[in-house]
Formats: structure tokens, C-alpha cells, sequence
């Protein structure tokens, strides 16, 4: 499981990722049932697309792996097919669903997520997409407006913070308190009860200016990755989120940075007092 963001300014693109891998399955030395067998913390999600003065950035979430090639792998295919001077993010975007739809569908990786941004040569202007590749379905390839942030793989606690409830709680609220009024429920409940969550959910929303400068949509995708990260590492169950993050942006005016990337000493580190 991952909590992964991207961000469209009108200055650029701000890519965002946690580090743990969650390895399920039924383990060899056991006969018991499915679910979780390890943690890793230290994988990579969020890539520069080549080597060197990029001006693409992929982030991933979903499916760790496609089979036996790796997202890194899939990324370095992608830099392959990409001409630095003409190739557009749009073109970039399809091309990178191109790769991995017949990797996934092969392999049955269930639900492979991207984000993939950058700038257009030319004119410069920042742009990214979403590529859904779901099982068994057909990949779509969605582009983000200018101040959109979208929060994909496990977003509960993003949800919670920004629009003020738990993203479950609309169905499960009204039932039940369709329950409690027995016989008393009107004909027209279901439709009411929605149009009043709604307007009532619709003031706790966190609403914020969108175009933000780059350095401030930086904190933004820092500060909700985060509560992501700690919401989940004190709730009961395996933290499918967690490990060190991980944040790049590309700007219209310079090539792909990290504003937080992990070494790789990273899991060397991970016990160390640096103090």
C-alpha cells in the first residue's frame, strides 16, 4: 500500500511518495492464510525520468512490482522512448501506459498507479497525468488542471484532515440511522440525507488557494503525506504506509530536483542515533 501525490502549479509539478513495500501472499514455511508478510520501508517510488537534466518525473502506487520487472526498470524504458527536445508529457504519459498495461495484464499486478509530470518542450508549461491501469480493465490516462493535488493509493487520512470526515462515513452513517428511525424513514430519505451531508461537509472542507508558489505546494504534499504516514504507524493493523518520504518537482525554469530523497544507505541507517 502507498500514499502518493502529485501537484499541478502554473510554476511546475511537485511529485510525493512514502518508501514502504507491503509483500502479501502465503509464505513458503507456512500453510497459513494470505495477508501480510513483510514491510519494506526503503523502496523507491518517485523517479526521474533518464539520468540527467530531466525535465519528466514519474511517481508510482499500487502494485510494488510488475511481475519480475521493477518500476525503476519500467521508468528506465520509458527514458528510452523519450526524445529530451520534442517529446511532450502528454505523449510521455501514454507512452509510459504503453509499457507497463501489457507488463501488468502478464503478470496480474492487480492495480498499477502514476503520476507523471514535467514540462512541454517549447513552451515550457508544466503539465501531469494520471495513468489508472487496473486489473482486468482498460488503462485510462487523466490529465490534472492547473492547482489540482491529488492524493492516490491510501488517501483515508489526507481525506480525513482535508475535507473534515472519513471518506466511509456518509455510508455507513445512513443506514444506520435509517435504523433508528424504523418506521418513521420518509420516502425521499436517501435523497435528503445526501443533499444534508453535503451542504454540512461541504464547511469543513480545508479549502486553500490552489496556484500555490512551488516552495509552498512542497509543504503541502510534505504535511499531508505526513499525517498519511503517522495516522496509519498508531492505528492497530500492519502500516501500509511509512518508510523515509520522498519529494521532487520540476519547475518550468530547471530540470527535475529532490526536495527530500533517501540514500542509498538509507535501511544502513534506519537504527542509527545521528545525534
Amino acid at each position: 500500500m502507498t500514499i502518493a501525490a502529485a501537484y499541478l502549479t502554473s510554476e511546475g509539478v511537485v511529485l510525493g511518495a512514502d518508501s514502504t513495500t507491503t509483500v502479501t501472499g502465503t509464505s513458503k514455511a507456512s500453510s497459513g492464510p494470505s495477508g501480510v508478510l513483510q514491510l519494506l520501508e526503503h523502496a523507491q517510488k518517485v523517479f526521474e525520468v533518464g539520468s540527467e537534466k530531466s525535465r519528466l518525473g514519474v511517481c508510482t502506487w499500487g502494485a510494488g512490482n510488475l511481475g519480475p520487472v521493477s518500476h525503476r526498470t519500467v521508468v528506465a524504458r520509458l527514458a528510452d522512448q523519450v526524445d529530451p527536445k520534442s517529446t511532450t508529457v502528454d505523449e510521455a504519459a501514454n507512452k509510459l501506459k504503453d509499457i507497463a498495461s501489457p507488463l501488468a495484464a502478464a503478470h496480474k499486478a492487480g492495480f498499477v498507479g502514476y503520476f507523471l509530470g514535467g514540462w512541454n518542450p517549447g513552451t515550457r508549461e508544466p503539465a501531469c497525468y494520471q495513468i489508472q491501469i487496473p486489473a482486468n480493465k482498460q488503462p485510462v490516462v487523466l490529465p490534472l488542471g492547473v492547482g489540482d493535488c491529488n492524493f492516490a493509493g491510501n488517501p483515508e487520512f489526507f481525506g480525513r484532515a482535508f475535507h473534515g470526515y472519513a471518506p466511509d462515513l456518509p455510508k455507513l452513517l445512513a443506514p444506520r440511522l435509517k435504523e433508528l428511525l424504523d418506521e418513521t424513514v420518509p420516502a425521499n430519505y436517501d435523497d435528503a440525507f445526501s443533499q444534508a451531508f453535503r451542504e454540512t461537509a461541504g464547511k469543513l472542507v480545508a479549502r486553500y488557494y490552489k496556484d500555490l508558489p512551488i516552495r509552498e505546494a512542497i509543504d503541502f504534499v510534505y504535511s499531508y503525506l505526513h499525517i498519511s504516514i503517522k495516522a496509519l504507524k498508531f492505528r492497530f493493523g500492519a502500516p501500509g504506509c511509512g518508510g523515509p518520504l520522498e519529494i521532487a518537482f520540476i519547475t518550468s525554469d530547471r530540470w527535475f530536483r529532490w526536495a527530500r530523497h533517501k540514500g542509498f544507505t538509507s535501511a544502513l541507517r534506519e537504527y542509527e542515533d545521528d545525534s
